[in-house]
Parts: C-alpha cells; sequence; structure tokens
C-alpha cells in the first residue's frame, strides 16, 4: 500500500507546482496603470451595496468620512473590484469596504484599514480570508479574517500602528484625491513588483506580465502545502501583533 501510495502523494504535490507556473505565467497579468472610477450606488448588485453601506454605517461611526462608491475594472484578468473608500483626517488613515467579484463568480469581500507613513512604511489591517500576493517590502498586512465588527477591527488597527518601531509621521488621503491616490499606490507597488523581479512590462508598456520567477511565486502561494504553510505562518503573525491586548479570544 505504501509503495502506491507514495507516488501519488508525490504526484499530488510536485504536479500543480510544475504546471501552475506555465499556466500563471501565460494568463496573468496586472495593468501598468491602476485605473480607479466613481460609480453610482444603483449600479451596484444589491449584495454588494448592502455589504458598502453596512460598512459605512460601521466606520462613519469610528469618524471616517465616505470618499464615495468606487470600482476598478481591467486590473487583473477575469476580475472587478467595488470598493466604498473613507478617510479619517485626524488619524490620517484610510479605509476600505470592497468587493472582489470573478468571472467564475468567485466573490471576495472585506474591510482594511491602511496607514501610510512619509518613510514610505505601510500598515494594513484587515478581515479579509486571503493571504497576500507578493511581499511588498515596508509594507505590513495583519489579516484577521475572524473579526466582522469594524470597531473591534479598528482597535486592533490602532494597536499595531501605536506599537510599529518603524512609523514615522502618518500621511492621509487628501479630500477629492482619494481615489487617485490610491491608484498611485497600486501602481507604486506593481513598480516595486517589477524591480524584485516578478514581473515585466509588455511591449506597448500597458500591462505587467510575471517572469518565471514571479509565476512560481504565486503558483506556491496557492497550492498544498505551501499555501497552507504560509496561511499558517500569516495567523502566528497577525497574533503575535496583538500579543498583549485585551479581547482577543475570537482571533
Amino acid at each position: 500500500m505504501l509503495d502506491f501510495l507514495l507516488p501519488v502523494i508525490v504526484i499530488f504535490i510536485v504536479a500543480p507546482m510544475v504546471v501552475g507556473p506555465f499556466l500563471v505565467k501565460f494568463t496573468h497579468w496586472i495593468a501598468a496603470k491602476a485605473v480607479i472610477k466613481t460609480i453610482l450606488p444603483e449600479a451596484l448588485d444589491e449584495k454588494t451595496k448592502t455589504f458598502i453601506n453596512q460598512s459605512k454605517i460601521e466606520l462613519e461611526a469610528l469618524g471616517f468620512q465616505f470618499a464615495g462608491y468606487q470600482h476598478m475594472t481591467d486590473y487583473m484578468p477575469k476580475m472587478t473590484c467595488y470598493f466604498g473608500l473613507f478617510r479619517h483626517d485626524n488619524s490620517k488613515s484610510a479605509a476600505m469596504a470592497a468587493v472582489i467579484e470573478h468571472t467564475s463568480g468567485r466573490r471576495l469581500q472585506y474591510c482594511e484599514f491602511s496607514t501610510t507613513y512619509s518613510n514610505g512604511r505601510i500598515m494594513d489591517v484587515s478581515n479579509s480570508p486571503e493571504v497576500a500576493g507578493y511581499d511588498i517590502p515596508d509594507k505590513v498586512i495583519y489579516r484577521y479574517p475572524k473579526i466582522s465588527s469594524l470597531r473591534k477591527l479598528h482597535e486592533i488597527n490602532q494597536w499595531v500602528t501605536a506599537r510599529d518601531p518603524k512609523k514615522t509621521v502618518p500621511v492621509g488621503l487628501v479630500a477629492d484625491r482619494e481615489a487617485e491616490m490610491v491608484a498611485e499606490a497600486l501602481d507604486r507597488e506593481a513598480s516595486i513588483q517589477e524591480k524584485n523581479g516578478f514581473y515585466v512590462l509588455n511591449e506597448n508598456r500597458s500591462r505587467y506580465r510575471l517572469t518565471w520567477k514571479g509565476a512560481f511565486i504565486m503558483t506556491e502561494r496557492q497550492v498544498f502545502p505551501f499555501k497552507q504553510i504560509l496561511s499558517y505562518l500569516d495567523r502566528q503573525a497577525a497574533k503575535k501583533a496583538i500579543a498583549g491586548m485585551p479581547d482577543t479570544s475570537i482571533i
């Protein structure tokens, strides 16, 4: 039995890492320039609008100002992102209630708090169930997918940002330029990923295509057992970041 199972297990683990990079390298891309547009709430489906509006109530109670309903298409293949964008002028932080839809029918929704500092340091705290794609130098992401209360998630955000030894002066979103600044941040991250060798611009410089290095790393983050290991390490880092914070038993 062992003689039979061992090759099966090896194939189960190795095959995705052999085939996966070829698939993603020739199908995945990101736009060289992110374009975020305002969208009317009537154009949103009821589920998306409800999620954003419920988040809006909670975030406004925390002192955030609503900067509008936004959407982004043609940034990645087969995906559309809808989100409510918020800014907090006192803390100079931003928030987002996002819904990402794939043409396959898959849907991801989450809320995120983000603080950018004058030295380029970025701190993100979200309840997204998905691990981030590539690591960005000096960008820290903590995920707490079991936290549905935005007040609690905001408290966690305040806790970790207050204790970040590398932070400097926070740089908030500017009124009437919120979406533009988010698009600029996405473009900066894409440029960093290119410098790190994960992407390369195509001939007309309209899209970033994966390099082989990027394709292997992207595949690794999505297949067993690497995905499970990375997810575990990600959760442990998030727990460590709030060590000593009261009432965190559900995280």
